[in-house]
């Protein structure tokens, strides 16, 4: 038996489904700017058995696997405890663009609620606009100091470029995240074992 979550206006609805394919749906709250980085999911898993599960695929930090098999078993990198975790996706090379996940758990009467916040690393935030910033200084320095137009026009389209690449790179690993963890939330067979 499998269940999904039917969002109508509002309203709020576990369904149960048999004949249609195991699937999970998520949903968002508010269409918002401010909650573009979140996400909700509502399992019918037991908060214990999805904790346990989660465990088990996730690599603590520091700890350093003995063979390059053990890397496909680690999905993720982090900490999990009692009603919340910090994961980032397991990866063999370093990557100053991964997202981290930062959520909570909570316990439901027909399993549980999940709320999910992805975020940067802050060193990564800081380059981004610190890099902006001084693409932006020296477009105005080239632009009204010392007047050279083809400067400020480079210098401004390199700013832009730059600040676009680092967006579109951190949008692109927060959705392999999303991914990775929609592929294990709807991995039913894991979970009943």
């Amino acid at each position: 038996m499998s269940y999904y979550l039917v969002s109508k206006e509002s309203n709020l609805e576990l369904k149960s489904n048999t004949n249609e394919m195991k699937k999970l749906y998520d949903f968002h709250s508010q269409a918002s700017y401010w909650n573009l980085n979140q996400r909700t999911y509502i399992l019918p898993f037991d908060k214990n058995r999805l904790l346990a599960h989660l465990h088990y695929l996730t690599k603590p930090y520091g700890e350093k696997p003995k063979r390059k098999k053990d890397y496909e078993r680690y999905r993720f990198t982090g900490k999990i405890e009692k009603n919340t975790f910090r994961l980032s996706r397991t990866v063999l090379e370093p990557n100053n663009f991964l997202s981290i996940a930062e959520g909570t758990i909570e316990s439901t009467s027909k399993g549980c609620f999940i709320q999910i916040n992805y975020k940067t690393f802050k060193f990564t935030r800081i380059l981004i606009w610190f890099w902006g910033l001084l693409g932006l200084c020296m477009t105005l320095h080239f632009s009204f100091y010392k007047i050279n137009a083809l400067y400020a026009v480079l210098i401004g389209l390199f700013t832009l470029a730059h600040t676009a690449v680092c967006i579109l790179s951190i949008q692109r690993q927060r959705k392999i995240l999303e991914d990775i963890f929609d592929e294990v939330f709807n991995s039913y067979d894991e979970f009943l074992n």
